[in-house]
């Protein structure tokens, strides 16, 4: 009979990485349409065949940005589906952890984004010999393959990412204790 349990371990191991797997996917086709959307004079995809560096290294932020929140939030659902102890609470905690997760990392993107314009305009007032910063568009930048602005930008991302999904990560657990007391 011990064979049996050993079994379903690996079946729900396997049950987790598929769904792990399809979160990411998911998330990630998300934030690529949300991208797509905030950056109307960027062909994402067309600058990436033009061997755009630039653009390039900015979806590589966005998508590690995404990645890193909802990395947490998958494994909140994880915690779910334990072998021999299966959590519906802990599991639909990890999924509401996930529909949070996920729109919070979009919009910490964009607004890291703006902040960083802003910050870029306001630094460039103070050099000599610039004239007109209004002048200055992260997207058009981007489309001339400034890498300054793309490694910012990147940085940005990331850093930001990394502190969000530290709070992301451990929203499951208030959240399970929570639905036990009301299921019980």
């Amino acid at each position: 009979m011990v064979w049996w349990y050993t079994l379903l371990d690996i079946l729900i191991g396997i049950l987790q990485l598929i769904l792990g797997v399809a979160l990411a996917l998911f998330s990630i086709t998300i934030a690529l349409n949300i991208l797509d959307r905030t950056t109307k004079t960027i062909n994402e995809f067309e600058e990436i065949r033009k061997k755009n560096i630039a653009v390039a290294i900015y979806i590589a932020g966005i998508l590690i940005a995404v990645g890193n929140v909802v990395g947490q939030a998958v494994t909140g659902i994880s915690r779910g589906i334990v072998p021999g102890q299966f959590n519906l609470a802990a599991l639909i905690a990890g999924l509401i952890q996930l529909f949070i997760g996920l729109p919070l990392a979009i919009v910490l993107i964009v607004w890291a984004q703006s902040r960083v314009y802003r910050w870029l305009v306001k630094a460039a007032e103070k050099l000599p010999g610039v004239t007109d910063i209004k002048e200055f568009d992260i997207e058009t930048e981007l489309k001339n393959g400034n890498m300054a602005t793309a490694i910012i930008l990147f940085g940005t991302f990331v850093a930001i990412s990394l502190v969000a999904s530290q709070g992301v990560a451990w929203l499951s657990e208030p959240l399970a204790s929570a639905l036990l007391r009301l299921i019980s």
